[in-house]
């Protein structure tokens, strides 16, 4: 997070409109109000560069509240970082343990399997609903021995726990680079062999190789338009696992994999997300 300036002020009752009015002719960044006494407290945010404008403002502010305004710098921070350095590995369904410290390793407890992946700001790291769902699946899934392809790889977490299972081979695949290259990272931090393929591209890239089990974790709108390839890189008794949509658009979902020659066989749900689990139902 770059630096930034925050102004905090405690604003007068009934007086909201006229703040908001002020604020409107500012170069502000955003402002966050509380409930307080006689009032509420704001604090208004500025770009660090904008020293200036924020001491007038100030100045402004205090002649119609008449109460002092506090300006404050905060410098750069790695607000990831903190949180890597709170955050604890944690159980997910009965078999995984991930654990989100590589690099000082915490033993998985008895009859679970241990996950090293780094906390990032994107590509997955077993914390969301949506990625918990599809390892929840993988537990019901006959893996061993099968040949796996993850779509949307992000982190490789879902790869890496494919290869814990005993699948072979396993494919992952992502259409960002810089997703590859932290699934590569995560690769390497597992004993399994083989290891997953990975590769950078889109389905096409995959070729017309077919699959038992196909895992993707996308959002709704990203995963729809793939179903048809999707469907074509299963094999004739393969499993196709979706996750990271809405319980809302369960019905949807249904209807189209129907569409494809798909049977839902399994829903689950956790808070408002969902994933299924579908089988071909003929020979595609």
């Amino acid at each position: 997070m770059p630096p930034y300036l925050a102004l905090t002020i405690t604003w007068p009752e009934g007086r909201d409109d006229e703040l908001s009015e002020i604020l409107s002719d500012t170069e502000a960044l955003g402002a966050h109000c509380v409930d307080a006494s006689g009032g509420m407290v704001a604090t208004i945010f500025f770009d660090a560069s904008h020293v200036e404008e924020t001491s007038r403002l100030a100045g402004r502010l205090e002649s119609i509240a008449g109460r002092r305004a506090v300006i404050r710098r905060h410098d750069e921070r790695d607000w990831l970082e903190r949180y890597r350095d709170t955050v604890r590995p944690f159980e997910v369904a009965e078999r995984w343990w991930i654990d989100p410290h590589p690099e000082a390793p915490t033993p998985a407890p008895d009859g679970r399997t241990r996950l090293a992946v780094e906390q990032r700001s994107a590509f997955g790291s077993g914390s969301h609903e949506s990625t918990r769902l599809v390892l929840e699946a993988m537990e019901k899934e006959r893996l061993a021995g099968r040949a796996v392809l993850d779509v949307g790889t992000g982190s490789g977490i879902l790869a890496v726990a494919a290869a814990a299972a005993g699948a072979a081979p396993v494919v992952a695949l992502d259409i960002d680079p810089q997703a590859i290259w932290v699934a590569r990272t995560t690769v390497r931090r597992h004993p399994w062999e083989p290891r997953p393929q990975l590769i950078a591209g889109p389905l096409a890239a995959v070729g017309r190789g077919r699959f038992d089990v196909v895992l993707c974790n996308m959002l709704f709108t990203e995963f729809a338009p793939l179903l048809p390839d999707l469907r074509r890189l299963m094999g004739s008794s393969g499993r196709l696992v979706l996750s990271g949509l809405l319980e809302a658009e369960l019905s949807e979902v249904a209807k189209l994999c129907g569409h494809l020659g798909l049977k839902v066989i399994h829903r689950r749900t956790a808070a408002e997300w969902a994933s299924v689990t579908a089988e071909a139902s003929f020979v595609g």
